[in-house]
Formats: structure tokens, C-alpha cells, sequence
């Protein structure tokens, strides 16, 4: 399986509950957030732009229906989180880690992945469109309806993820391999399957795509 690179966190890191008030004064300095350890803290329907965070962890953290654009997080843990409905338009993600996470309806729109491991997270519903994901592995992960429309993957790793009725219209797919996942009623037009990696049984679910008629 995929390593990715793990995230590079501090041993030094300041604990808090209070992350509302921290991004606030560093929006107000444009100053970076480094080296904090946010538990159980809350952030709902919060707008945050243009803000930086590096060697963080966010645990038992709630951010449901924040909007945060153009975001950078570099050596970041998300664990056991709440992201659900959270805008994270245009943000990017180095050396990130999401784990036993809640991102419902999430929407990294336009975002960059680049070392970004996932692993025991529901994304259910979850828009990575136009999304730009290179050397990154999602495992155990729930993508059902989600959508990853016109994105571009590079070094990408699907293990035992559910990705029903997901949306891979405009995504090239060469090399990504999908023996593992759950891939039943995905969309897309049929090119985009070109040296994608399936099953047998996964074939025949796919044969609408390619004109086939399986008996």
C-alpha cells in the first residue's frame, strides 16, 4: 500500500480550545497559526480567508458549515473532527492527515491535495471538483455521491473506500486502481475509465459505459 508523507508536527505545541479568537487575531495581524493543539473547540459558520496553518492538530474539533477560502495547511492532523458543510474552496493541503473524521457534504472545490491521507472519514455528498490531488491515499473512507469532476489525480491511492454513485465525469482515471473500493452506479461518460484498474465483477457494472451487453 501507498505511504504518504506523514505530517511534520512540533513536539512543542500550545494547547487550546479557543481557535475562534486565534483566527481572528491572526486575520487581524496576517500572522500564520504554528504549533497549536486545538481540542474540543468549536467553529460554526465562521468566514476565514487567506489564513495559514502549520504543524496544528485539530481533535474532537467542530467546524460545521464554516467558509474558508484560500486556506493553507502544512503539517496538519485533523482527528476525529467535524467538517461537515464546511466550504474549504481553493484551500491547500500538504502533509495532512483526516482521521475518524465527519465531512458530510464538504466541499473542497478547486482545492490542492499533496501528501493528504484520509482514512476512516464519511464524505458523503463531498464535492472535490476541479480538485488537483497528487501522492495522497484515502482509505476506508465513505465518498458515496460524492463528486470529483474534473479533477486531476497523480500518484493517488483508493483502499476499501465506498465510491456509489459517485461523479468522476471530465477525470481521467489511468493507473487508479479500484479492486478494493465499492464502485457500483459511479458517472461518468466512459473515456475517462481508459487503464483505470477494476475487477471482473466491477466490469460488468461498468459495461453501460462501453457499449458492452454482458450475459
Amino acid at each position: 500500500m501507498m505511504k504518504t508523507e506523514a505530517p511534520k508536527i512540533s513536539d512543542l505545541l500550545t494547547e487550546s480550545n479557543d481557535i475562534q479568537d486565534i483566527v481572528r487575531q491572526a486575520m487581524d495581524d496576517e500572522e500564520d497559526i504554528r504549533e497549536f493543539h486545538f481540542t474540543n473547540a468549536n467553529m460554526n459558520e465562521e468566514k476565514v480567508e487567506v489564513v495559514e496553518f502549520h504543524s496544528c492538530i485539530f481533535e474532537n474539533c467542530k467546524f460545521t458549515q464554516g467558509v474558508f477560502i484560500n486556506l493553507y495547511f502544512a503539517d496538519v492532523i485533523f482527528l476525529n473532527c467535524d467538517l461537515s458543510n464546511v466550504d474549504f474552496t481553493k484551500c491547500f493541503f500538504r502533509r495532512v492527515r483526516f482521521e475518524n473524521c465527519k465531512a458530510v457534504g464538504t466541499n473542497f472545490a478547486e482545492a490542492t491535495f499533496d501528501s493528504v491521507s484520509m482514512k476512516n472519514c464519511i464524505c458523503k455528498f463531498s464535492n472535490l471538483s476541479s480538485a488537483k490531488i497528487k501522492n495522497s491515499l484515502f482509505e476506508q473512507t465513505d465518498f458515496s455521491n460524492g463528486s470529483f469532476q474534473q479533477s486531476s489525480f497523480k500518484s493517488l491511492v483508493f483502499q476499501d473506500c465506498n465510491l456509489i454513485e459517485s461523479e468522476f465525469l471530465h477525470t481521467p482515471l489511468k493507473g487508479i486502481d479500484f479492486t478494493s473500493d465499492e464502485i457500483n452506479g459511479i458517472l461518468l461518460s466512459g473515456t475517462e475509465l481508459q487503464g483505470a484498474i477494476v475487477t471482473a465483477v466491477q466490469t460488468c457494472d461498468l459495461s453501460r459505459y462501453l457499449g458492452l451487453i454482458v450475459r
